[in-house]
């Protein structure tokens, strides 16, 4: 075995931004069925807390077998991935079941979950997508009308489905996928 050999393999091991494109689809999704919750659910913000909550974790779930084939890149340690997921979670609970909110808290907090997320995997994209969710949510927050809200939530999610696009358009460009190299 030469030397250094086995430091070739190390980059590649470690993961690319990348490979958030898949998850940050389900994310587009995620918002899809927020804004036919929050169309469907007028009101009961009960409802709509507990649709972003369990389909946040529903997402988690259908998307770790893809992360752990294809790992992001992991550029901040393990405790600070664990706690924003931990964050976000109780965050979406919270800001969800505020009355004043109208349910509609769970979509800034994810938007912001996204924004950080996109921050400790030095994704620029992931992060402009992340503000502007939350953005967009505070905005359905302040203006109380239920076809707006489903507006808002279309765009929102046809944003992140872009930032989704553009994340796979940068991993085909970093090297053909499957390649093995």
């Amino acid at each position: 075995m030469a030397a250094g050999a086995g430091t070739a393999e190390r980059p590649a091991s470690r993961g690319r931004v990348s490979n958030n494109w898949l998850p940050v689809v389900g994310i587009g999704a995620l918002f899809i069925g927020g804004a036919l919750a929050a169309v469907v659910f007028d009101g009961d913000t009960g409802r709509i807390a507990v649709y972003f909550v369990v389909s946040t974790l529903v997402l988690i779930l259908l998307t770790a077998p893809w992360l752990i084939r294809h790992p992001p890149a992991f550029s901040a340690t393990t405790g600070a991935y664990l706690v924003l997921a931990v964050v976000v979670e109780l965050g979406a609970l919270l800001g969800g079941a505020v009355e004043a909110f109208r349910g509609l808290g769970a979509w800034v907090v994810l938007g912001l979950g996204l924004a950080v997320y996109g921050f400790l995997e030095r994704g620029r994209v992931l992060v402009t997508a992340g503000v502007v969710a939350a953005l967009l949510g505070v905005a359905s927050i302040t203006v109380d009308l239920p076809w707006v809200t489903l507006a808002l939530a279309l765009a929102t999610a046809a944003l992140i489905i872009f930032a989704a696009w553009r994340l796979r358009l940068s991993g085909l460009h970093e090297g053909v996928p499957g390649s093995g190299s």
